[in-house]
């Protein structure tokens, strides 16, 4: 089973760099050495250790991430600590020994790369980091999935199917690692366990909120709900609609109540910046559609309804509103 799923994988991987710019195609991992069309998005799963974000000096880079968000933050000893505990609950030896080498049990909690995993493995492993890395993910996926205390979840609806929960700004909407909580499917998967019973072990949250953004989050309690819900999300039925404050500045076209407009301009990477996670309005980019309504007006800022009316790209409310003179309270 295994091999066909590496095979199906590799065939994935050799279409998706035929379908690329040979330019993309060119790019190499520095894990597993394979070569892919997004290497940002391939390295985020083969060896995110290796970001260029990730190579910062360790303090420094431990220092920006806890005063971003404090109240979540995950400490790299707690990190070990739970990654140790986990790995004993895997009952497959080979799965459980890929952990311990991928997470670096053996040597003080430094990472190997999937290549650092093959040559560990040895044997027939020996020199196939591309097989190395389907048994990390296979490995990471055979983790329980920690569940958190519920106390602090605020549920707004619930039926035999879907259960729906508020999430505050700053915590995470899934966790970093399974085997780490601090986060909005941590206390679901909790709740769900008080109520039903610890062989409850997935909480299935059908789309995500960013980081620092509250609102509603939709949960399926089952398959058949998760599945329905899936196509339907994707669906021109399915309405997304957000609130949020605006400061206007400059002439634009939202100053009053029921004022409203649609911005449809494309979506991709930030030419200007050295961050490659950053988005900008960019007319390479995906497309997008966003509709905004003036709902109140206050001292020096709006209260807009923002609708999404293509699918959602990263950012995309934030970029449409700065685009338009009207950028959001808190954007950074």
């Amino acid at each position: 089973a295994l091999a066909l799923l590496y095979k199906a994988w590799q065939y994935r991987a050799v279409q998706d760099l035929k379908d690329a710019p040979q330019a993309e195609a060119d790019a190499k991992c520095p894990g597993c050495g394979l070569q892919v069309a997004d290497l940002r998005r391939h390295m985020k799963r083969c060896c995110p250790e290796k970001l260029p974000e990730r190579l910062a000096p360790a303090e420094e880079r431990r220092v920006a991430r806890k005063a971003a968000s404090e109240e979540d933050w995950i400490s790299e000893e707690e990190v070990k600590e739970a990654a140790l505990k986990s790995f004993s609950r895997v009952e497959d030896p080979l799965l459980r020994r890929v952990l311990e080498l991928r997470f670096g049990a053996d040597q003080g909690g430094l990472r190997r790369s999937p290549a650092e995993v093959a040559e560990a493995l040895g044997g027939k492993y020996r020199g196939k980091a591309e097989t190395a890395l389907m048994l990390i993910r296979q490995a990471l996926r055979s983790i329980p999935l920690v569940a958190d205390d519920p106390k602090d979840l605020v549920v707004v609806y619930e039926d035999e199917d879907l259960l729906a929960v508020s999430k505050p700004p700053f915590l995470r909407v899934t966790p970093v690692h399974r085997f780490v909580g601090k986060s909005l499917t941590n206390q679901v998967l909790g709740y769900l366990q008080a109520k039903y019973g610890e062989g409850y072990d997935s909480a299935m949250v059908l789309h995500r909120l960013d980081q620092t953004t509250s609102g509603l989050v939709l949960c399926a309690k089952n398959k058949e709900a998760a599945r329905i819900c899936g196509e339907r999300w994707h669906d021109d039925a399915c309405k997304k609609e957000y609130l949020a404050i605006a400061l206007p500045h400059g002439p634009s076209r939202l100053n009053n109540i029921g004022d409203t407009l649609v911005v449809d301009a494309p979506i991709g990477r930030d030419t200007e910046s050295d961050d490659p996670v950053r988005r900008a309005v960019n007319a390479d980019g995906q497309s997008a559609a966003t509709r905004f309504e003036v709902l109140d007006v206050g001292a020096g800022a709006l209260l807009l309804a923002c609708t999404l009316e293509k699918q959602g790209r990263t950012h995309q409310i934030r970029l449409h509103a700065k685009h338009v003179g009207a950028p959001l309270l808190g954007d950074e």
